[in-house]
């Protein structure tokens, strides 16, 4: 059984509202590798809330150049955000569209739509041509509907994760929709209500998941799905997704709340 570890909750400073709370110490964690030697995992540290202006946020990626977020909302707007909120609408579509990632190689978006359960492309380089790539069957038979497909991920070997509400089910997929491979995070840890949101790092061969109803963000291994660690994130209403941002030691976590926002977690990696 993998350890398991908790870091504690973590405040946000609202720099808009000009309101601090101060942050909780957090204690070095380690988890086992496979050879049985520790293994540093990331620490959280200081958070910032940025507003963003677009419609029931959902999903969240990095630019190709790491200068700027990609972000989707729920009401199908297909927008670019700087770092300080500036938001610059692309497309707009009808699509309830609940997930976003960048394919680093050619640019290309690849978008999670609930509802439809499927996973549609927005070619590079102008975004303006959207293709329906497949549907994942399961979510569509056992009508998963608004508890259906939330995050989104590309990874290695030119495949995508893409996970559900229902069940926290993760996917494995080829770009034509074959499923390599069907779990549960829900085997993995109990503490996982959901998937809301999805980032594959590649430099430690991650993947980062974040839970709304837990209030939670969680680490696993991208090979094993071995838990690593959580953290805790009891002041972000509704998170919904999640952008590791290695080139500025960041975790985006984007909120679909009345006023959507956007929290900027400092983490050593």
């Amino acid at each position: 059984m993998p350890l398991l570890l908790l870091a504690g909750a973590c405040a946000c400073e609202d720099p808009l509202a000009n309101r601090g709370i101060a942050k909780p110490e957090q204690k070095e964690k380690t988890e086992k590798s496979s050879g049985g030697k520790p293994r540093k995992v990331p620490e959280m540290g200081a958070c910032q809330v940025i507003k963003a202006r677009v419609e029931e946020l959902s999903g969240l990626c990095m630019t190709k150049d790491s200068t700027a977020l990609w972000a989707v909302g729920d009401e199908g707007a297909i927008c670019k955000v700087s770092f300080s909120g500036v938001v610059t609408p692309v497309l707009k579509t009808r699509l309830d569209a609940e997930g976003i990632t960048l394919n680093p190689a050619t640019g290309d978006l690849y978008i999670a739509v609930e509802g439809d359960q499927m996973v549609c492309r927005l070619k590079a380089p102008d975004y303006q041509t959207l293709d329906t790539l497949f549907y994942i069957k399961e979510a569509v038979e056992e009508d998963f509907d608004n508890n259906g497909l939330e995050g989104i991920s590309f990874y290695k070997d030119s495949l995508l994760f893409v996970g559900s509400q229902e069940d926290a089910l993760l996917w494995t997929c080829k770009l034509d929709g074959t499923i390599v491979s069907r779990r549960s995070l829900m085997d993995e840890t109990s503490l996982i209500e959901e998937i809301a949101g999805l980032c594959y790092d590649p430099v430690k061969n991650w993947l980062w998941v974040t839970d709304s109803d837990a209030c939670k963000l969680f680490l696993f291994s991208a090979e094993t799905f071995d838990l690593l660690a959580s953290y805790d994130i009891p002041s972000i209403e509704n998170a919904e997704s999640i952008c590791v941002d290695r080139t500025h030691g960041y975790v985006w976590v984007g909120s679909d709340e009345d006023s959507p926002k956007i929290y900027r977690f400092s983490f050593k990696f």
